[in-house]
């Protein structure tokens, strides 16, 4: 099913939810600063849901493997993404930034997006995925780095110190 476009108001009011599939590279924002991609899918599911007090809110899932580079080795990295975010839709730019009067540590507030009848559903799965990368990625353990350490001298081959120079110095 090749779904571009949403009515947030419709997908909420009636629960609906919506799947999809698209190329990696159909996500251009995401790769145009990343090593050339492999031939992957990103797979996503957006729910919508409605609660009693009226408020509509959009449950986004998102799993992806894009190609980043390592900035320990340089080498690619593939980066997996599996992103569930819960997003309150609300009716106007003004309710974007409304705070409720709660104490809610930063990071723990739902994410509000504005409602929409036409909504870029792959623009709203890309900007999930971009949220969800490392701000510098790296291998847990770099091959070129577990080479380096591997090449150093051992103990019996420890160079001399280049403050041993001071240390003769200091004795004058």
């Amino acid at each position: 099913m090749d779904i571009q476009y949403v009515d947030t108001y419709e997908l909420t009011r009636a629960g609906q939810e919506i799947r999809g599939q698209a190329p990696i590279d159909q996500f251009e924002r995401l790769i145009e600063d990343l090593p050339e991609q492999a031939d992957t899918t990103v797979s996503w599911s957006i729910k919508g849901e409605m609660d009693a007090f009226g408020q509509r809110f959009l449950h986004v899932h998102v799993i992806a493997a894009p190609l980043l580079e390592c900035q320990r080795c340089m080498k690619p990295l593939e980066w997996a993404v599996d992103s569930q975010n819960r997003l309150q839709v609300v009716n106007s730019e003004a309710a974007l930034d409304v705070d409720d009067g709660t104490d809610v540590d930063p990071d723990d507030a739902i994410e509000r997006i504005l409602g929409s009848q036409r909504l870029d559903v792959l623009a709203l799965v890309e900007d999930e995925i971009i949220l969800s990368l490392p701000y510098v990625p790296k291998h847990d353990v770099c091959s070129l780095l577990s080479e380096s350490l591997a090449e150093e001298p051992d103990a019996d081959e420890v160079r001399p110190s280049p403050f041993a120079v001071l240390d003769q110095l200091k004795k004058n």
